[in-house]
């Protein structure tokens, strides 16, 4: 039974993990914690549109509040001349003062909608439960997940993480989709000056890129949720899989063996700083007892063709397993899984793959 304490968040973090900690004390269904059931889809599904509509509009409220106080008070936004050795330059500093303003409350309500969205699915779904024995643990991950803070726990694997994003990390994401933005308004904007030349009037180009400022809000938003909704439906799909695994192969070399190669050969080693690789590269290396220190071979696909029929089978669950959990088939998966399927050691084909995905994503389970 965890203690449930707060006491390692920092200060800033104190009000909302005691917040979690006790609407977690509410009984839950006796569905499976990792598949959602009809009320928690439809409630996850409306907090989702309703915070992508805010962020959207957030996105075109700052635009609009950046160009229409130019419009209208010209000469309060004029440029200011600066002398720079012996030359003067005109500078639009009161401007840039503005942007960065606007900026800087844009990102702020931002990453508050972000919080709240992710604090209430955890509500709805009541993650952790309380009775998990890595309750804390779980619940500093769901908290990274509107932070996006780095997983120390991937410093057990040896692997030097490839985003390692401190607290700061989703601010960062979030300027980053802004500046996207910005790039995307510039674009529209030099079309039209090219095309239209003189008659495009300035009124109507300051605010052609209100609808780019809305989606990149709105789609950093949607990754942000989606990234919250695996760390819940992860660990215990997980854990119940490994289990699942370790009472038919538990006592079978041969499969303890081929489980790193598989998990190599997928990528999955490399990717630790993926909370859900890093999750199932740990359930598997301390149930299975497996030493992540041993040497790898590297020849995978010829170790599994020489397996037996059973085993292939059941690595082949793992292989798709692993590419599915976090959320994301991407092309690398596609093809090295169909380099196996061409060596004839793969069974399934990519349509019952993606299929399987999108059951996933949906919060319906990863039943493979």
């Amino acid at each position: 039974m965890s203690t449930r304490s707060t006491q390692n968040f920092n200060s800033l973090d104190n009000l909302a993990m005691r917040y979690l900690s006790q609407s977690l004390t509410v009984p839950h269904p006796t569905d499976e914690p990792y598949v959602l059931n009809d009320l928690e889809s439809r409630v996850i599904r409306r907090t989702k549109t309703a915070t992508l509509v805010v962020a959207a509009f957030l996105g075109i409220l700052g635009v609009t509040l950046l160009y229409l106080p130019q419009q209208i008070w010209p000469v309060f936004f004029s440029d200011t001349p600066i002398t720079i050795s012996g030359s003067v330059y005109e500078l639009p500093l009161i401007t840039i003062l503005y942007g960065a303003l606007l900026v800087y409350i844009e990102v702020n309500l931002l990453l508050a909608i972000n919080r709240w969205g992710v604090k209430l699915i955890m509500h709805v779904c009541q993650f952790p439960r309380n009775h998990d024995a890595q309750y804390d643990r779980h619940l500093r991950a769901l908290a990274d997940a509107a932070l996006e803070e780095s997983n120390k726990g991937i410093i057990r694997f040896g692997v030097d993480p490839y985003l390692h994003l401190p607290r700061w990390g989703v601010t960062f994401f979030l300027l980053l989709n802004l500046a996207k933005a910005a790039l995307s308004e510039l674009a529209i904007k030099t079309m039209l000056t090219q095309v239209a030349g003189r008659y495009v009037f300035r009124q109507m180009t300051d605010f052609v890129g209100a609808p780019f400022y809305a989606f990149w809000n709105a789609w950093a938003s949607w990754r942000v949720f989606h990234e919250a909704q695996i760390r819940i439906m992860a660990p215990t799909t997980i854990r119940e899989f490994v289990n699942e695994l370790y009472d038919e192969w538990g006592k079978d070399d041969q499969f303890r063996s081929l489980i790193l190669e598989a998990l190599h050969y997928t990528g999955i080693l490399k990717r630790q700083y993926n909370y859900a690789n890093f999750l199932l590269t740990e359930t598997l290396t301390d149930r299975f007892a497996l030493k992540t220190t041993d040497t790898l071979t590297g020849h995978f696909a010829e170790r599994l063709a020489a397996s037996p029929a059973t085993v292939r089978l059941s690595i082949e669950r793992l292989l798709v397993f692993g590419v599915l959990i976090d959320g994301k088939l991407s092309w690398t998966d596609r093809k090295r899984l169909k380099i196996l399927r061409r060596k004839g050691v793969f069974t399934l084909d990519m349509q019952d793959i993606e299929q399987l995905s999108r059951e996933y994503n949906a919060g319906r389970g990863l039943w493979i």
